[in-house]
């Protein structure tokens, strides 16, 4: 098996901190230091910088070296509609066709949430939810659905687990109990409850951030 390239190596360490909420909105990175971490030279790091910059994550200042790009809360507005919308159109599909659920992939990832809140593990609880709410999709086997999905969903996770660890360390993991109210209904086919579910939390997602000043993160090292 040929040796993994360094570029890549270096974009998924990145990537990964990124992602954990170790390098946060409004950080300022240096390929100098990110290369002495890494134990390799900066043509990888930087490689790996612009394949990141691609991705949305990061912006290189010239001469000043690579900025965590801030949370734009419109643009997480605007991936939760979309997605949100994916789930409703397959929720619709059950309706009209017979398709089936992969309950017990809903349940393994309902526990897997349930004991990272337990764990105060930020990222498996999000990341567990996603995958939860991934699981709609799959069952209709589209695979541009999918695709959208994993788009979105790194980009998404990075904006929630920041916004966790710069404005709520101390706040409860909430979310459980909408994702185990969905897995309920959908073990009993109850589709157009779950639809109503999905509908209600888009709304409370969008109150909550504003309240919480979500908005101000985006502006906060301006």
């Amino acid at each position: 098996m040929p040796d993994v390239p360094l570029v890549d190596i270096a974009y998924q360490e990145i990537r990964q901190k990124l992602l954990n909420g170790q390098y946060l909105p409004g950080s300022l990175l240096s390929e100098s230091d990110l290369a002495g971490k890494l134990n390799m030279s900066r043509t990888p790091v930087r490689a790996a910088i612009s394949q990141l910059e691609k991705d949305g994550f990061v912006e290189t200042l010239n001469k000043r070296g690579v900025l965590v790009k801030e949370i734009d809360v419109q643009e997480l507005y605007d991936m939760f509609d979309l997605l949100n919308a994916l789930y409703i159109y397959a929720l619709d599909q059950f309706d009209e066709h017979a398709y089936e659920l992969d309950l017990e992939a809903f349940k393994t990832y309902l526990d897997r949430l349930t004991e990272a809140s337990a764990e105060k593990r930020d990222r498996d609880y999000y990341e567990n939810g996603l995958l939860f709410m991934r699981t709609i999709l799959e069952a209709l086997d589209n695979r541009c659905m999918e695709q959208t999905f994993d788009r979105y969903k790194d980009k998404i996770l990075f904006f929630v687990v920041a916004h966790r660890s710069m404005e709520g360390k101390h706040r409860p993991y909430t979310g459980k109990k909408l994702y185990a109210d969905i897995y309920r209904v959908l073990c009993d086919k109850n589709y157009r409850e779950a639809k109503l579910m999905i509908l209600e939390s888009k709304r409370n997602l969008r109150e909550e951030l504003l309240r919480t000043g979500f908005k101000a993160i985006s502006h906060r090292h301006a």
